[in-house]
């Protein structure tokens, strides 16, 4: 373990000597001597002395967060918008398929209690969907309530 460890600081520095020649084909360089005319090259290591600006970028990472946050938010309130949309739609699909239903050829007897049939189910589409949409738009308002926070 020891020998290992202090063999890493050597391992760090290996490989700063090359070999520069000049061939028919142009300049070569290579860990190893191409000719008899290669000399040697030694790779050089400095530390700067200029160390860069110090910024504190906190207030760009915190602006870059809260825009994520509100594209986040203006995304989930998208879909919520689409939800209650789509929504509305049903509840229109399936009141119409009611009342269609009266449409029908049958005799007034059969049309009087169908009648009622279908009033009970519209009342009661209508009694699903409104309540909802109603939470749909509940869940929208809360959204947009967060998103006012983050502008």
């Amino acid at each position: 373990m020891l020998v290992l460890s202090a063999a890493l600081p050597i391992m760090g520095h290996a490989n700063t000597d090359y070999f520069k020649c000049q061939t028919e084909a142009g300049t070569v360089f290579s860990q190893f001597p191409c000719n008899k005319n290669a000399t040697e090259q030694t790779v050089t290591h400095s530390t700067p002395r200029h160390q860069g600006p110090k910024e504190d970028y906190s207030k760009q990472l915190t602006e870059l967060e809260k825009e994520n946050k509100r594209n986040s938010i203006n995304m989930q309130i998208r879909s919520t918008k689409h939800k209650v949309v789509m929504l509305k739609r049903e509840r229109s699909a399936k009141t119409l398929a009611e009342e269609q239903r009266l449409e029908r050829l049958m005799s007034d007897d059969e049309r009087k209690s169908l009648k009622k049939e279908v009033r009970v189910n519209i009342k009661d589409i209508e009694r699903r969907y409104t309540q909802r949409i109603k939470e749909t738009e509940q869940k929208l308002a809360r959204l947009e309530k967060s998103l006012a926070k983050f502008q």
